[in-house]
Parts: C-alpha cells; sequence; structure tokens
C-alpha cells in the first residue's frame, strides 16, 4: 500500500490524497461548533464537531468508511518492517548485535532484500494507475456504484487479513499480492466512498467532510498507539508484530466497512455510456477529455497538475524507500523505526501551522513553491549527512523535520489546486486531481530499485526522489496567475487554514501523514 491513501482528502487544505471532495476549514468548524453551543450546550457543540449531521445514514457511512479504511491504510507501516526482516532472513544475511541485519549482498527472488519494499511501491502504483480509469467509469456510468464498492472493500479486507499467515515459506507471494490488490481497492473504495459524500450547502459540506478527517486521523493515530505499546509490552520482532497489526486492521477495519457498505443506499449512474464502449474505456475517454478542457479552460490548474504528478510522485513513495534506507542503511531496529514514525506523527501541527502563516502572507503559489523546496533540500541533506549507524541520533531530528515537511505540503498543494479551479469544479475535478496523484507514482521506486541493484547503495537510490521534487518543483515556477478577479470572487469563503485534524489519509495521500505516506 503505497499510493496515498495517502493521499486520498478531500479539496481540503491539508492532505492531498487520491480522491476527495470540496474541501472545509478550522475556521468554519468552529464557528459551527461556537454556534451550536450557543443554542444547546458544550455537549451538543462536541456532538456537532465530531458527528456532523450523523442522523443521515449516508453520513454515518462516511464515517465509518474512514475509520475503517485508515486502520486499513496505517498497518502496512508495521507489514513493511515484517517483510524486510523476512526478506533479509531468506536472503541468509547474518544479523547485527542489535537486531538488524547486514546488508550482505545477497539476492531473494533475484532482487536484493532492500528492493523489496519498492518492488512492492512499483507494482502497486502501477496497478493503481491502470485500475482508476476504470473504478471512476463503474462510479459515473454504471448503476453498480454500491456493489463494486463491497466488492473492493471485501477484498481491501481479505487481502489484508492474509498478511497474518505471513511466513519465510509464505511472505513473498503475500508481498506481491499485497502490492497489486491492497492499492488499487484502497483507491476504489475511496472513490465510491467520495462520490457519496454530498450535502444540501456548502455549510454543510464541510462539517460533514471536517469530522470525517477527524475521524480518519483518530483511526491512524488510536491504532498507531495500541500496536506501539503492544510492541514495546511485548518485545515482539517486526514479524509477530506484523501478524498481530494485520489481525487487528482486518477484525477492527471490516468491522467498520461492513457497517458503512449496509448504510449506503443503490443510486443510478450520472453518465449515459455511448453504445458499444466499454467501461474501461469510457474512463480512458473521460480523462482524456478532462485533460484537453483543462488545457483549454483552466491552464493554471493543467500546469499544477501536471507539476503535482512529480512531487506526488516523489512524496508518496518516499514512505516505503524510507524505511529500507532507516533499517539498512542506518541499522536502526523495528523500535526505532517506530519511535521515528511516532515522531513524524506528533510533528505533522507544526506544518500545518507553518501554512497557516506563510500562505496568508505571501499568497498559495509561493507557500505551495516553498513547501516543495523545503521537501527537496531535506531530502537531499538527508542523504548528505545521514548515512551510517552512528547518525541514528541524527536521524531522529530528521522526524521532526519530515514531520514538519508533510504538515506543510498536503495542506499547501490542496489549498493551492482549490484556488486555482473554478468552485463550482472542484468536486468534479478532485478525481482527476486524484487520478494525476498517483499516475507516475511507480517511477521513483523504479528509479530506486535500478540505482540499487546496480550500484549497491541506498543513497543513490533516493535520487529519483530529489530529481521528481526538482522537475516538480521548476514546473509549478511556471504556473500561470489566474485572473485576480476571478480568483478572489472564487475563494471568497474558502480559507487557507486547516485543523491538524483535517488531513486525509490518502496517497498516500495521511492527514498527520508520517513518513510513511500512504497507499
Amino acid at each position: 500500500m503505497s499510493t496515498q491513501l495517502s493521499s486520498d482528502s478531500a479539496p481540503a487544505e491539508t492532505d492531498k490524497s487520491p480522491e476527495t471532495s470540496p474541501a472545509s476549514s478550522s475556521e468554519e468548524v468552529q464557528v459551527i461548533t461556537e454556534a451550536t453551543k450557543e443554542k444547546k450546550g458544550c455537549c451538543v457543540g462536541c456532538k456537532g464537531f465530531f458527528l456532523y449531521d450523523v442522523g443521515r445514514k449516508d453520513v454515518q457511512a462516511f464515517y465509518f468508511n474512514q475509520f475503517g479504511r485508515s486502520i486499513l491504510f496505517i498497518s502496512f507501516m508495521f507489514l513493511s518492517l515484517g517483510v524486510l526482516q523476512l526478506a533479509y532472513a531468506t536472503a541468509g544475511c547474518p544479523q547485527n548485535p542489535n537486531g538488524t541485519y547486514v546488508n550482505c549482498g545477497n539476492k531473494v527472488y533475484g532482487m536484493l532484500p532492500s528492493d523489496i519494499l519498492a518492488m512492492m511501491a512499483l507494482i502497486g502504483g502501477l496497478s493503481t494507475a491502470a485500475f482508476m480509469p476504470y473504478a471512476g467509469a463503474v462510479v459515473d456510468f454504471s448503476d453498480h456504484r454500491l456493489a463494486f464498492g463491497k466488492v473492493c472493500a471485501t477484498i481491501l479486507v481479505l487481502i489484508n487479513f492474509v498478511q497474518i499467515f505471513i511466513f519465510e515459506s509464505t511472505w513473498f507471494a503475500m508481498v506481491i499480492a499485497q502490492a497489486f490488490f491492497a492499492a488499487s481497492t484502497f483507491m476504489a473504495n475511496s472513490m465510491v466512498l467520495w462520490s457519496y459524500v454530498n450535502a444540501p450547502s456548502d455549510h454543510d459540506l464541510h462539517g460533514i467532510t471536517s469530522s470525517g478527517r477527524l475521524w480518519e486521523t483518530i483511526a491512524m493515530l488510536s491504532f498507531f498507539i495500541v500496536v506501539a505499546v503492544v510492541q514495546f509490552a511485548t518485545k515482539w520482532d517486526s514479524v509477530s508484530l506484523a501478524r498481530f497489526a494485520q489481525a487487528l486492521a482486518s477484525v477492527v477495519g471490516g468491522i467498520c466497512l461492513f457497517l458503512s457498505y449496509k448504510r449506503y443506499e443503490p443510486v443510478k449512474a450520472v453518465k449515459s455510456l455511448e453504445g458499444g464502449k466499454s467501461l474501461y474505456i469510457a474512463g480512458i475517454v473521460e480523462i482524456a477529455q478532462t485533460t484537453v478542457s483543462l488545457w483549454k479552460t483552466e491552464p493554471s490548474a493543467f500546469v499544477y497538475l501536471l507539476a503535482s504528478m512529480f512531487t506526488e510522485a516523489a512524496i508518496s513513495s518516499f514512505t516505503n524507500m524510507s524505511i529500507t534506507y532507516l533499517a539498512e542503511q542506518i541499522e536502526m531496529t523495528s523500535t526505532s523505526i517506530i519511535i521515528f514514525i511516532m515522531i513524524n506523527f506528533a510533528t505533522n501541527p507544526l506544518g500545518v501551522m507553518i501554512h497557516r502563516y506563510i500562505a496568508r502572507k505571501i499568497g498559495h503559489k509561493k507557500n505551495y513553491l516553498l513547501s516543495v523546496a523545503y521537501t527537496l533540500i531535506i531530502t537531499a541533506f538527508l542523504v548528505s549527512f545521514v548515512y551510517e549507524p552512528s547518525h541514528a541520533n541524527i536521524a531522529y531530528v530528521f522526524s521532526v523535520i519530515y514531520g514538519v515537511a508533510y504538515g506543510w505540503y498536503y495542506p499547501s498543494s490542496n489549498g493551492y489546486y482549490v484556488s486555482l479551479v473554478p468552485k463550482e469544479r472542484v468536486t468534479e475535478l478532485w478525481g482527476f486531481n486524484s487520478f494525476c496523484s498517483v499516475i507516475l507514482s511507480w517511477a521513483p521506486p523504479a528509479i530506486f530499485i535500478a540505482l540499487n541493484h546496480g550500484t549497491g547503495s541506498l543513497r543513490l537510490g533516493l535520487l529519483g526522489t530529489i530529481i521528481f521534487l526538482f522537475i516538480g518543483f521548476c514546473i509549478a515556477c511556471f504556473i500561470p496567475e489566474r485572473d485576480e478577479t476571478v480568483a478572489a470572487d472564487e475563494e471568497e469563503g474558502i480559507h487557507d487554514a486547516k485543523s491538524p485534524f483535517e488531513g486525509g489519509v490518502d496517497a498516500v495521500k495521511c492527514t498527520p501523514q508520517p513518513i510513511v505516506k500512504a497507499l
């Protein structure tokens, strides 16, 4: 799961995740909460913040889905540590005194053990990019949206459940299955999820999506804390902990998704399919038409999405590769990596606050460029100054630095995109934004595998991330400014600041995202 589970938030100015609906702002949620308090007291105000408009069945389904899919997403971090351990053990590499494995140069299934997670990201990126046109067509052109969502959610839960049986004799088959099916079904479920989100007014839509973001974040943080506590208490190795995490995620996530789809109602197609045309072809044609339309009518958004293809690919794929880098290059134990990620989680709000301050001072474009430049520079610094076990303490400093980067990048990218498209087309174009965010997600892992395999250097392997960030930054510099009058009118009422609780799992896009982004 290395897309953007990461990566699937609504057009909110926080996390940019692959498929979403219009964004909400923390200021608006505060207004809602305060108004409710004046009328009915503090308790009702809290309910409005956590469970806005919960009386509707489709809103209940939204909250259950957000909670369940987020848990299934975050469990991959623990699974990846277990996969690395099994890969090195199968390759016959000796262990260091602290329990980590030596990079012995042996291969497993024709690959270096350090290539395994990047290979998963590569397969996941390709399968997701290939599947999304079909998923979008099913949602738009067929009457089977609900059934399609149920099937994808079931496959997502089952593919996570079978990871409980990960052993030395089965792990590689499990890895291939996880890479092929988990990322694509996660994204498809998310696409169905957001297609059901609706409200009679922007005011209500903001309240619903804000509460959804909150439950998404609560799910990931609570799951991460529970599994981390179990690890610290039991001292299990990475494989045993991965089995526990997958079992817990499958049960809790599966129950939540079941309760979610039990509340959804069947819906009719929103577009008609031309006679004889297959759903997949219809999806491809829709993407092509949207691309041409954006180029002609909204060139600013078009260039932004072109830049986003590279920046999103770099940031989303960095998750898997960074875990490998910490485990092999820095020889950090699984416990140390878990602490690293927890620090990263905790420092995300700092980046959100930086976004809120800078965006208001210098505007969306410059804020976005600064966030990309910041991520590019710190990645170059990581490769330059953190490359051996004695640098482990410095790595914890980078955990804070990357926490700021993720907390800053996702709000700035989402906020900038929302400002570049007409207000009435934000929801319509968010699916296309999601597609653009995953279309190149396979490329940096492919570069990582090629360079690591050819040179044996993980440091050189990360060059793909740096190159893609640089290309994305250069393209973003040429995003044309929109007509100021039109932009001002359309941004009226849209705030550029979000609560730290309004992130999104997604590809990736993660809400408070750890240095791991998310399917």
